[in-house]
């Protein structure tokens, strides 16, 4: 049987990259020695100094250490989470160009995977605010032992651990500054340890969690739940097993069609 070959380590000392465009994913996209180069936080006729993080055959990833020279769409992230969180990747992208990417990788999606080219382009429908526009999204929950402490967020980029955020200003602020409130709330819950995920949706009246839980609540676990929705003006769900079993707790419903949330697209 033949032994598995070792990995090389990694070179150590940062590396000069100049950025030429952006993969599908936000990633900048460099070349060097005729391999290819994928690096976070860099933007397309940036020149920056990267640290490598991975090596394939084919490609090598790599995380922006410092921005040499910088494109004029670049910006601060707003985040204070955004270099570690995986939870979005183009903050440090000015709204107009994020949404110039975005069609501009719809657009190569419908040509490379559909052959379509739409005879219209109808203009990009824009949040009146730069942040809290995401309305959507699944947040990861852990019980960290070492910690004694409940960690709630978006994996980290890159990475299976959780980025330990106590705030998303992306997200609608009806959920985005509800994460310490949420994380004390499953800290203190007896099934801190059995809830490994919160999903979380915003209609324009309502804005709502679902708890995946694993195990069947205990009335006190119960009734927290019940006093934080109240508190926060959130209808509760809970999802004990697949997606059919979702359940909301709170407000209590007279059927599912009251348990739908809605907003409009103008």
């Amino acid at each position: 049987m033949s032994k598995r070959r070792r990995k090389a380590p990694l070179p150590k000392e940062p590396v000069r990259c100049e950025i030429e465009t952006l993969s599908h994913d936000g990633r900048g996209i460099a070349r060097a020695d005729g391999k290819t180069q994928f690096v976070d936080g860099a933007l397309p006729g940036e020149t920056v100094m990267a640290k490598m993080v991975g090596s394939r055959s084919r490609f090598d990833e790599l995380r922006t250490l410092e921005v040499l020279e910088s494109a004029p769409e670049r910006q601060q992230p707003p985040c204070e989470f955004a270099d570690l969180c995986g939870g979005c990747s183009l903050q440090h992208m000015s709204p107009d160009a994020q949404i110039q990417f975005k069609e501009n990788t719809l657009r190569e999606h419908f040509a490379h995977f559909g052959g379509i080219e739409p005879e219209q382009w109808v203009e990009p429908m824009r949040s009146p605010d730069s942040l809290g526009y995401r309305r959507k999204a699944r947040l990861g929950v852990r019980y960290v032992k070492a910690r004694e402490s409940v960690l709630v967020g978006f994996r980290e980029k890159r990475n299976s651990f959780l980025t330990d955020i106590d705030q998303c200003l992306v997200l609608d602020p009806r959920i985005g500054e509800r994460i310490e409130p949420l994380r004390a709330l499953l800290h203190d819950m007896q099934a801190y340890n059995r809830i490994p995920q919160v999903e979380v949706a915003c209609g324009d009246d309502a804005a709502a969690m679902v708890f995946r839980n694993m195990d069947d609540l205990v009335p006190e676990d119960y009734e927290k739940l019940i006093r934080f929705g109240q508190e926060h003006e959130l209808h509760i769900y809970l999802q004990p097993k697949g997606p059919d079993t979702v359940h909301r707790i709170w407000p209590e419903s007279p059927g599912r069609d009251q348990e739908r949330l809605s907003y409009r697209m103008d």
